[in-house]
Parts: structure tokens; sequence; C-alpha cells
């Protein structure tokens, strides 16, 4: 099975998008809709960004290892896109 996207009340009469693993796991948590129609749009604007976005790493280097991992990332045969903006 999929994970899948959860549509939910928000507190403030909106909605809100949360992306959960495929054994319920919540992975993400979308920013606040005002309408169904603009989460669905968010749904599919996700969807897009996952699937083709490069991964852009703004976090700090813990290790040399940490280092060694992104720049394999950069460089992979399947992570083509992938960034990496050392600070």
């Amino acid at each position: 099975m999929a994970g899948y996207f959860k549509l939910v009340d928000a507190h403030d009469d909106g909605f809100r998008v949360k992306l959960t693993a495929p054994d319920g796991t919540l992975v993400a948590v979308s920013t606040y809709y005002a309408t169904k129609d603009e989460a669905v749009a968010g749904i599919d604007l996700i969807r897009e960004i996952a699937g083709t976005g490069p991964v852009v790493d703004h976090s700090r280097v813990e290790s040399q290892e940490h280092a060694a991992l992104m720049d394999g990332l950069q460089s992979g045969p399947d992570r083509a896109g992938t960034v990496r903006h050392k600070a």
C-alpha cells in the first residue's frame, strides 16, 4: 500500500493536508488552506514537487560522512537534481 494524503479540518475553519506513510506515520503537514479546493490544488502541487523537486540542504554538516552522503546525493544517477548549498 502506498502512503496517502489526508485532508483535515484546521482550527481556523480552513483545511490542512497531512502526508502519511503506509504504516500511518505522519510525514508532513501542509500550510493552511482556506478552502477544500485550495487544499486539493495543494495536494497536486505537492505531488508535482515531490516527484521532480531537487533536494536542497541548508542544514549544518554534522560530520565528514554526512558531507560525503550529501555529495553522493548530488551526483547519484537517480538524484541528478539534488543541490547542496554549503554555508
